[in-house]
């Protein structure tokens, strides 16, 4: 499987109070894709570091977003199913996790892609609570790309294979900011996102 972890030092998606969102979702990635192999199964990365992989000079623009994007996928090879990781950002109150698919991603891939988002929207959420204590407003899944964003970093969900895209947290949440300070938070989200993954990989047919 692959893990997209979203942005990078060229686009650094959301900030606030020290932290980058492009940071965090590389050390998140390289926690789940820990866990994972621990579980047995084989995890690529679509960046190992901080560079993009095309060559990113105006990060707003989206012809060169979705070149990324699509450099992105194109890294992740053969792989069965590919989650990009992501922290959001919007006005100050809003918090919470939330899961995207794309409805229209090949014929007959809504069912496989629900299944996916839903399963890892649910372990995050359970994660936090469990492990933190903290009940994060549970966002939902969600398959209107468009709504409230531009389409952007959604051209990952173009693929060929099973693909979502979750955002952890809001890093414009000076609360939820707070959390992501702490390691244990990187962990219980990593917890979460690999049980998502590993249930939804325990219901697919083995590969010979």
């Amino acid at each position: 499987m692959a893990l997209d972890p979203g942005h990078s030092r060229a686009d650094v998606g959301a900030a606030a109070g020290g932290l980058r969102e492009y940071q965090l979702t590389l050390d998140l990635a390289q926690r789940v894709r820990a866990r994972l192999e621990a579980a047995h199964v084989r995890v690529r990365l679509t960046r190992e570091d901080d560079l993009p992989l095309t060559a990113l000079t105006q990060p707003g623009a989206t012809a060169q977003i979705q070149a990324e994007q699509e450099a992105r996928i194109a890294a992740a090879g053969d792989a069965r199913l590919y989650v990009s990781l992501h922290f959001n950002g919007g006005p100050a109150n809003l918090r919470g996790t939330e899961t995207y698919f794309n409805p229209d991603r090949a014929a007959e891939s809504f069912d496989a892609d629900h299944a996916l988002a839903a399963m890892l929207q649910q372990h995050v959420v359970a994660a936090l609570a469990d492990q933190l204590g903290y009940l994060s407003v549970d966002r939902g899944v969600k398959s209107d790309l468009t709504a409230g964003k531009p389409y952007g970093h959604f051209f990952s969900l173009r693929g060929p294979n099973p693909s979502v895209l979750i955002e952890n947290l809001f890093l414009s949440n000076p609360g939820e900011a707070a959390l992501l300070r702490d390691g244990a938070t990187l962990d219980a989200l990593a917890d979460g996102c690999a049980q998502g993954i590993l249930e939804y990989l325990a219901g697919l047919a083995p590969v010979d």
